[in-house]
């Protein structure tokens, strides 16, 4: 029987007629995910080693929320047991109620509404790993003969498919197919590419993206002039979704709002205090097709829909879970997947091949180190960043070091950040000018 029908069984019995009455349910929500995935990695130039070795792999687990009869809580991660014990499932429950806590807040189990229809599974997907994996093998041989001589390679791919399940006391029966493939490389573990959507990449998809990474690395390959005062930063697409991960998620977080954690209280959200340039807007969108933050529904049982965060450059709303929407006196919104899923736009936004032409001296910043270590908070850096890749005049000129320092909450709100869009990724690259030097 699979995982999620014999928990549904077990919490239908024990909100219904519980062998003790000290483990009566009075709701709960369930959420699994059931996959299979097929991986292939390359290390050192070299596919299939006892490190990167084809694997295939499948299983069920997820979490369940229960709500007792008492009104305290429950969480718990789950799998599928492999041991042939009718009572492991009781067993479980008992220490379940054993961990309860009170919560009143997270108690609320929404009621179904209607989904919204949004593609998240490719067919092809399914195919690989029905065995038509040579796309896989072909991909990393193409990368072996094709990459810079003197390189050395890492890089992976996987393919995944499944269902989602998600289940409620209210009444909410939800099973869909999803997909996901993911595939990147490096080369010296300088200079890399990476995809990751619900669906397989293009051969024109992936051809671009070789052939911007193989500049990059090849211009990686000579010492270019310092840096100067005035010197515009570029951050990469990566490097856009990293500083909105540690800087701008934290601080849209509803429970961090709430409790007086975060950049914004409540109030600035209900005044709509400017934050960024009027400009900029920012949303969770889990309804564009076939990308990897999207989905029909939250682990919660809430609708995907569109929720913007902040709308010409003013606060709207924080991303709210059912808990957090309960004391903040609204409704669940969106929530991201991690970064994906939030968009990041600005209404001058430009192709980066036409806004790279505009560059007179500029520097694309590809990594940075420490970046974990910066406080969300304030929004301040002070960052290392080896390995950049000088512009000059429209051109990437070689490599040079530079050390970043800055905020990145005043980035957003200055007037001579833009932003330049590539069909390559997800996030846009950020033009900012901040505090720069020569590392």
């Amino acid at each position: 029987m699979k995982l999620v029908a014999q928990l549904e069984d077990l919490l239908y019995q024990s909100q219904r007629a519980p062998k003790k009455e000290e483990l009566r349910l009075s709701a709960w929500r369930i959420l699994i995910h059931e996959s299979e995935a097929v991986s292939l990695g390359l290390k050192d130039n070299s596919s299939g080693s006892v490190y990167t070795p084809p694997s295939y792999r499948q299983g069920e687990s997820g979490e369940v929320f229960l709500v007792w009869a008492d009104g305290t809580c429950s969480q718990a991660m789950v799998q599928l047991s492999s041991l042939n014990d009718p009572e492991y499932w009781r067993k479980e429950l008992e220490q379940w109620r054993q961990a309860s806590y009170e919560d009143p807040d997270a108690t609320h189990i929404p009621s179904p509404e209607p989904l919204p229809l949004v593609a998240v599974e490719d067919r092809a997907i399914q195919k690989v790993i029905a065995g038509a994996d040579d796309i896989l093998f072909d991909q990393v041989k193409r990368w072996l003969t094709d990459k810079p001589s003197k390189a050395m390679m890492q890089g992976g791919i996987q393919a995944a498919w499944g269902y989602r399940h998600v289940r409620t006391s209210t009444g909410l029966a939800v099973t869909y197919q999803q997909s996901q493939f993911m595939s990147w490389f490096s080369f010296d573990s300088l200079i890399g590419g990476g995809f990751a959507k619900r669906r397989l990449s293009s051969p024109q998809e992936q051809e671009n993206l070789w052939s911007l990474t193989v500049n990059q690395y090849e211009g990686m390959q000579k010492e270019a002039p310092p840096v100067g005062p005035q010197t515009q930063v570029i951050f990469a697409p990566s490097m856009t979704e990293e500083m909105l991960g540690q800087f701008v998620l934290p601080n849209f977080s509803g429970d961090r709002v709430i409790e007086g954690q975060g950049a914004f209280s409540k109030e600035n959200f209900v005044e709509h205090r400017t934050v960024f340039h009027p400009h900029f807007s920012l949303s969770i969108d889990p309804l564009r097709p076939l990308e990897l933050g999207s989905y029909l529904v939250t682990p919660e049982g809430v609708p995907a829909q569109l929720t913007v965060l902040v709308r010409d450059g003013q606060l709207q709303t924080p991303f709210l879970r059912v808990k957090d929407a309960v004391r903040w006196g609204a409704k669940p919104t969106a929530l991201p997947q991690g970064t994906a899923g939030l968009y990041l736009k600005h209404q001058a936004e430009v192709p980066w091949i036409e806004a790279l032409q505009g560059v007179e001296d500029g520097v694309l910043v590809l990594s940075v180190l420490g970046l974990h270590t910066q406080e969300a908070v304030s929004g301040s850096y002070s960052l290392s960043a080896p390995h950049c890749l000088r512009i000059l005049k429209g051109q990437i000129v070689g490599r040079t070091d530079v050390k970043l320092t800055g905020n990145f909450m005043a980035d957003l709100l200055a007037s001579t950040t833009k932003t330049a869009h590539s069909e390559l990724h997800t996030h846009p690259y950020l033009m900012v000018m901040t505090g720069v030097q020569t590392l």
